[in-house]
């Protein structure tokens, strides 16, 4: 037998429309269940400085000093003058590399993620070191040098993909980067701020659900692979979650 469940955030109960639950009128009894995600769609509502927009260096005395880069939907151009505007530096976009480059002191060099876990303080309110909300998701990779560090290939986008999680419908055999089993769907993001998203499990692919389940509510999550809900500014999540 196959149920279906019509989900839209619109509809919750609590939370917002990407991090919320859902009540059903009636109970939902499954056993030996398995289950597939369909139809899921939403608006790409994410800026630049979604997942992060500080920008870190070395402050030349073992600490960190840092900035903050206003929130917006930036292109190359814009997101440099931006740059240079926070910190008082020359930073240049070159559009035949899309690289950034960004006048730097010497012995005070950008901060990737990677070197930021080795300092214990300093971060701006609501960061740390696990986590230190930084603008280096859309920046990539740069290397310091005697006066610059360029970042040879920047993206505007602050996510690749995102990820449908539910910690009441576990699947046996989905794996996440954090090592759970509570993602349902991965949902590539491939148009851009603004553009209709649209996903589903693989044609034909159904995931086992752990253990006999009664249904009567449900939690839904639309998260970074960091497990962050993401924001979806007031714009609504919708799917069909097919269980067999």
């Amino acid at each position: 037998m196959t149920t279906a469940i019509l989900v839209d955030s619109r509809m919750r109960t609590t939370g917002t429309d990407s991090d919320f639950e859902v009540d059903l009128r009636e109970s939902v009894h499954l056993s030996n269940a398995r289950l597939r995600v369909d139809k899921l769609t939403f608006t790409d509502s994410f800026l630049t400085t979604d997942a992060g927009a500080h920008l870190s260096f070395s402050n030349g005395a073992g600490g960190i000093s840092h900035v903050t880069i206003p929130e917006g939907a930036y292109t190359g151009p814009t997101l440099a003058a931006a740059i240079q505007t926070a910190t008082g530096r020359t930073t240049t976009y070159d559009i035949a590399r899309n690289s950034i480059s960004h006048t730097i002191v010497a012995g005070q060099g950008w901060l990737s993620d990677k070197q930021l876990e080795g300092y214990s303080g300093g971060f701006p309110a609501g960061a740390s070191a696990q986590d230190p909300k930084s603008l280096n998701a859309v920046l990539g990779d740069g290397e310091n040098g005697a006066t610059a560090v360029v970042w040879q290939f920047v993206r505007m986008a602050p996510y690749n993909y995102v990820f449908l999680k539910s910690s009441k419908l576990r699947c046996v055999d989905h794996h996440g980067p954090r090592g759970t089993h509570d993602i349902l769907c991965i949902v590539p993001l491939t148009g851009g701020v603004g553009t209709q998203v649209e996903a589903s499990s693989p044609d034909g692919v159904y995931y086992d659900l752990q253990g006999e389940l009664s249904i009567r509510g449900l939690d839904l999550s639309l998260t970074d692979y960091l497990g962050r809900p993401v924001n979806l500014r007031g714009r609504p999540l919708a799917m069909q979650l097919t269980f067999e």
